[in-house]
Order: structure tokens, then C-alpha cells, then sequence
């Protein structure tokens, strides 16, 4: 084998290997987010009526679907467990965790015509929007508490540990689209994990085929509509599950049909 052959192995094996590499952590992204058969499942409703939303399983539905006014709206949703087996202990777990940073994955680079292009985005607007908002706001509220007692846990005053939390949220939270460099950063680990809580939304415009939400792996919640207005009822449902309380005035309102 002479030097030149030599030469143009090395360099095929130099920038092949990169790409390889790249390539498979991008078709490993589909395995993350379509993990098989859970190992466990509980199903609810999130019903919309009168300006109200009601958390309730099917079967308290059932009792209450005839008697319901015009316009009331319901949201089949099922919660699925990869982790522990029950899909609330998952969800409590992955977002009431310490992270060092936390991302939220708007959807595809569609969602971006809401602000520019609405009529052409795929889905509603008016819910994605409302359903990123949401999330967002419930992220960043429990890791900014998380930092705040993190900093009262060093000796800091109220005040002190009230900013230190506001800043470390800022510095610590980024947004970004289900790019194709975002499916390869989620397939070879970088986000969704231990250290980086990433919550990926897949509505209409990414093709969405369940009305679920599930954590495929620890620090990756993926919450998945068929319509951009259940992602926001599934945030809801969330919310409900993790017994996240909003400030007064800033919250939805939500009433579960258990007490």
C-alpha cells in the first residue's frame, strides 16, 4: 500500500467517523422518543367547561358528559412511565429535580411562522403559544425555587436567595427548535438528562399521533398533542399531577374532580 493510499484512508476515516457519528446520534432520536411499551399507564381526563379546567379520570367523565353546557371541551390523556412504573412518581421526579440547566423545545422550526406567518403554520397559533408560555413559566418557577433553597441552604437572607434564584434561572435556561440539530444533541445524550432537563413539545406540526405525555429517559419530558389546544390541557394536567401552585391571578383555572 503506497503513501497516497495510505494518505486518503486517513483522511475518509477523518471526516467520515464525525459524520457517522453525527448520523447516528440523529437516527437515535426516534428511539428516544418512541421507547416501546411502558411500564405503566394512567389515564385522564382534562375537561375545559364554563372558563373552567376539571382534572378527572374516565369514569368520573362518564358520569358528567350528558349533563355538560355547550361548548365544554374534554382531553383524553394518557400518562406514560419508562422509569419507575407509575407515570405521576416520573413526573414529579424528572421536574421537581436540580439541574444544572433546562431547555424547552418550542417544536419544529414551523412554529416559528407564528410570528411572522400564522396562516401558515400547520396548527393554532393561539394554543402553541399558550401552551409554551405555560410551560415555560412552570419550568423556570420550580427551578428557580430549587436555586432559591439551594441558596438558603448556603446562608443566604431571603432577598439574597430571591435573587440568586431569579439570576440563576436566567443564566440557565435556553429555548430551541426540534431542529436536526436538536434531534442529534437529544439522540446522543447532550440534552434530556441528569444535568439538562429538556421538555419537548410534538403537536400537529411535528406529526404528533397520541395525546400523551411520558419520560423516556431521567431530565427528558416529552408532552405530545394531536392538537396544539390539548399540549396546553396536558400542561394542565401536569400541573395537576405535580401540585404546582401558580400565584394568585396567574394561574389557570383548574379544579380536580377527586378534591
Amino acid at each position: 500500500m503506497n503513501k497516497k493510499t495510505v494518505a486518503l484512508i486517513i483522511v475518509l476515516l477523518v471526516v467520515l467517523a464525525p459524520v457517522s457519528y453525527v448520523l447516528y446520534s440523529y437516527s437515535k432520536f426516534s428511539n428516544v422518543i418512541n421507547p416501546g411499551n411502558p411500564k405503566g399507564e394512567s389515564h385522564y381526563v382534562v375537561l375545559y367547561s364554563g372558563g373552567q379546567f376539571y382534572i378527572m379520570n374516565p369514569a368520573q367523565y362518564s358520569q358528567v358528559q350528558k349533563s355538560l353546557p355547550p361548548g365544554s371541551k374534554a382531553f383524553n390523556i394518557t400518562l406514560k412511565s419508562y422509569i419507575t412504573g407509575s407515570p405521576e412518581v416520573d413526573l414529579n421526579l424528572t421536574l421537581r429535580g436540580l439541574y444544572d440547566r433546562f431547555v424547552i423545545v418550542l417544536g419544529s422550526p414551523d412554529v416559528q411562522e407564528c410570528k411572522t406567518n400564522p396562516n401558515l403554520y400547520p396548527g393554532s397559533c393561539q394554543f402553541r403559544t399558550a401552551a409554551v408560555t405555560e410551560i415555560s413559566a412552570l419550568v423556570s418557577s420550580i427551578f428557580s425555587m430549587n436555586y432559591y433553597l439551594l441558596a438558603k441552604s448556603k446562608g443566604y437572607d431571603n432577598a439574597s436567595a430571591k435573587e440568586y434564584a431569579y439570576e440563576q434561572t436566567q443564566l440557565r435556561h435556553d429555548v430551541a427548535y426540534l431542529s436536526f440539530w436538536t434531534k442529534f444533541e437529544i439522540g446522543r445524550g447532550a440534552l434530556g438528562n441528569e444535568k439538562v432537563l429538556t421538555v419537548l413539545l410534538i403537536g400537529p406540526a411535528e406529526g404528533a399521533k397520541c395525546n400523551c405525555v411520558y419520560i423516556p429517559r431521567k431530565g427528558l419530558l416529552v408532552i405530545e398533542g394531536t392538537t396544539d389546544e390539548t399540549l396546553r390541557a396536558e400542561i394542565v394536567l401536569i400541573e395537576n399531577i405535580i401540585g404546582f401552585q401558580w400565584p394568585e391571578g396567574k394561574n389557570p383555572e383548574i379544579v380536580s374532580a377527586t378534591g
